[in-house]
């Protein structure tokens, strides 16, 4: 059984991000970012760790800016 980190976990209608293990359906990169800022206890969240779900090769993947 694959990892609930290692498959998509948004919402209908949103795009699948991790940062971290931190799971997030957001709208936009930078709507992802700030989810991920909320999650965060230290720190502001950074794009260098943000990774976008790839449906064709089902994988996260780094983003690129």
């Amino acid at each position: 059984m694959t990892h609930h980190t290692e498959r998509p976990c948004a919402a209908a209608g949103l795009t699948s991000y991790r940062y971290g293990h931190i799971m997030i359906g957001a709208s936009s990169t930078q709507d992802a970012l700030n989810e991920a800022d909320r999650s965060l206890t230290h720190g502001s969240a950074t794009v260098d760790l943000l990774e976008i779900w790839n449906a064709r090769t089902g994988l996260y993947e780094k983003v690129t800016v």
